[in-house]
């Protein structure tokens, strides 16, 4: 018999962040504060037991290693003997700073307890994502307020019960632009010259953003941070700029992406002679189970 669960994980934006390093992979992470989006990962989870343990994973309807997924599977399932199917869907990009390996992660990690009826808690599930994503290197603070929903300023690192984030409810239409090529995560957070100045204006902006946890603020401070860490280049600094004339826009962390709020139109229509776009909203409630 096959036990069938669903789950939904939003994407993820970050605005600034400071890398806090730890060897315990669920005290590691980052601090930081981004937005979640109405756009993420949907998956479901088809389980049964089978003599040898298998996992079939496919994303967008194509068979992928999915090296996060896979983890997140063999962590919560452990030796035990199933035949897993993943179908994981995303209108999201990937290594683009949305989130998207996180929001696989802990949607599976949701998909899998739910056909299971395993019962574990939900801290459990966001701690086994957090960790894979750590030891996959994929990211560092996206699981923990993905699973939150809303704005989120990021205190503490880690998985929950070390993590200390901030939820601030926000209502605002958002634009997503890809302007470059990808930018894998751990490119960036395993160059220690890198991360030391990301550490130093990081914690400048997250200090600040503590005092005034807008929106405004967000965006604002994320400009100073892509921008003084030396992380936006020629073509992201001409699209912040002359974003400026219609709104608000910031660079998502870590990629060659922007996210934008403001007038909508003339924002896609700048966006549009640079690259790719997609419209959502902040999403409220976080991960949870469909």
């Amino acid at each position: 018999m096959v036990s069938e669960g669903e789950a939904f994980c939003p994407g993820h934006v970050t605005a600034f962040f400071e890398v806090r390093e730890d060897p315990d992979p669920a005290k590691k992470g980052s601090c930081g504060a981004g937005l979640c989006l109405s756009l993420g990962v949907t998956t479901v989870a088809r389980v049964r037991e089978a003599p040898r343990a298998s996992l079939d994973i496919l994303v967008n309807g194509r068979r992928q290693k999915a090296e996060v997924t896979d983890a997140v599977v063999r962590r919560i399932l452990g030796g035990a003997s199933y035949e897993v199917k993943i179908l994981s869907e995303s209108p999201l990009p990937v290594s683009q700073g949305f989130g998207v390996s996180a929001a696989a992660a802990l949607s599976t990690a949701l998909a899998i307890d739910d056909a299971l009826g395993m019962g574990l808690s939900k801290d459990a599930l966001v701690s086994a994502a957090h960790t894979v994503e750590i030891e996959c290197g994929t990211g560092l603070g996206d699981v923990v307020p993905a699973s939150l929903g809303g704005m989120d300023l990021r205190m503490k690192p880690g998985a929950p019960g070390h993590a200390e984030v901030r939820k601030v409810p926000v209502s605002a239409e958002i634009l997503l632009a890809v302007i470059g090529p990808e930018i894998p995560t751990r490119s960036v957070i395993r160059d220690p010259s890198k991360v030391a100045e990301i550490n130093r204006i990081g914690a400048e902006c997250i200090s600040e953003f503590a005092l005034e946890p807008t929106l405004e603020r967000l965006f604002d401070l994320g400009n100073r941070f892509a921008l003084d860490t030396g992380l936006a280049d020629r073509s992201m600094r001409e699209v912040l700029g002359a974003s400026r004339m219609f709104g608000r826009a910031t660079m998502a962390m870590l990629g060659n992406s922007v996210f934008a709020a403001g007038n909508r139109e003339q924002l896609a229509t700048l966006f549009l002679k640079f690259g790719t776009l997609q419209r959502c909203e902040v999403d409220n409630e976080g991960a949870r189970i469909l």
